[in-house]
């Protein structure tokens, strides 16, 4: 659970800098990194939580 609520801070405090950096810059290729590279972020995050998860059930089922 720990790990969840961590991500969550550093997923927030990342897509804030980034997308506020988007933002001033201003331009088109730059945006279209900026929000290729949140997605791939979110998509990691889900991930690793959905794994993680699984591993405490499992680890809970063995016990």
């Amino acid at each position: 659970m720990d790990n969840i609520i961590t991500g969550i801070i550093g997923v927030s405090i990342f897509l804030a800098f980034v997308l506020g950096l988007g933002v001033s810059i201003g331009t088109v290729p730059f945006g279209i990194i900026v929000v290729i590279v949140s997605i791939l972020l979110i998509t990691d995050f889900y991930e690793s939580v959905k794994k993680a998860r699984k591993q405490e059930k499992d680890r809970a089922g063995s016990d």
